[in-house]
């Protein structure tokens, strides 16, 4: 069919207006295409022009939904794995009650989380917990100081804090805290707090405590000792003048006693010591309070 339809080769001209006709052909055929094609591809611009031109004009103060929803729905379509939040952003895992109002912000989501979590060291009103371990003088943790001019805060014994010794030694005077101007030597020169258990009252008893050049200075009995039930707080006060206790609208204050001087380059926080002369039968332990 071909050859029927070329001219003949000899005639070049013939050849050359045959291909120009071709060609004319083709480019209105394809000119016709586009102008069919363009009325097709700018219908949703010109809905887009004219849902635009609504929404500008306000008619009855609605929102033109059906254009945005349309195209909002559009944009907004992501795959799968697009949808999975960010950890720095994640919702708490708390479900809210019903009918409660969505968090402000995703900051106040996260602080929200956090102080839900309960703190891992809680603060004790009642003070550091000191423990004496059974067979030991010693108690722990440590409460030594340097330079020290004042030792000042509460105390509570607990029903972990009572002993039994079985013989005279338990109306010995433990150690609370204190002041010693002879850091190495607690026992020569120092103003302390005593402490100990009485069975028969079945009540703490602190009272003032001195040592001078390595002399005991007790405290009277009748007039300078206080009781204080298990689970009290009581109040102390050391310093360069003395000692002052109080419990239960009673005080009790006491001098330093003579040949005893406040040296502050030597002076040093007394922590706590069991005895006497005995260790402890048990692991005993109370609160302490420096303020």
């Amino acid at each position: 069919m071909m050859p029927a339809m070329l001219p003949a080769v000899a005639n070049p001209r013939a050849v050359a207006v045959w291909a120009g006709g071709v060609a004319v052909g083709l480019g209105v055929g394809a000119g016709a295409l586009i102008c069919l094609a363009a009325p097709a591809s700018a219908a949703p611009a010109d809905a887009r022009g004219s849902s635009d031109s609504a929404a500008g004009r306000g008619v009855h103060g609605s929102q033109p939904a059906r254009a945005t929803g349309a195209r909002t729905a559009a944009i907004g379509v992501a795959p799968p794995r697009m949808t999975v939040p960010s950890p720095s952003v994640a919702p708490s895992p708390s479900v809210a009650p019903s009918g409660s109002p969505p968090p402000a912000s995703t900051g106040r989501r996260r602080a929200t989380a956090v102080s839900a979590v309960p703190s891992l060291f809680p603060c004790d009103p009642r003070g550091r917990l000191i423990t004496i371990y059974k067979g030991t003088h010693f108690a722990i943790p440590n409460s030594f100081g340097l330079f020290t001019q004042n030792v000042a805060g509460t105390g509570t014994f607990t029903t972990d804090t009572a002993y039994d010794l079985g013989d005279e030694d338990q109306y010995d005077w433990n150690k609370f805290t204190g002041i010693a101007f002879t850091p190495l030597e607690p026992d020569r020169n120092s103003v302390m707090v005593g402490w100990r258990y009485n069975l028969t009252t079945q009540e703490f008893e602190v009272a003032p405590f001195y040592n001078v050049d390595k002399k005991r200075i007790l405290p009277n009995e009748q007039t300078e000792v206080i009781a204080v039930p298990a689970g009290q707080a009581f109040q102390f006060a050391v310093d360069y003048n003395g000692v002052t206790l109080s419990y239960g609208g009673k005080t009790v204050y006491k001098p330093f006693p003579a040949g005893l001087t406040a040296n502050v380059w030597t002076a040093a926080r007394v922590s706590g010591w069991f005895g006497g002369n005995e260790v402890a039968p048990r692991t005993v332990s109370y609160y302490l309070n420096i303020v």
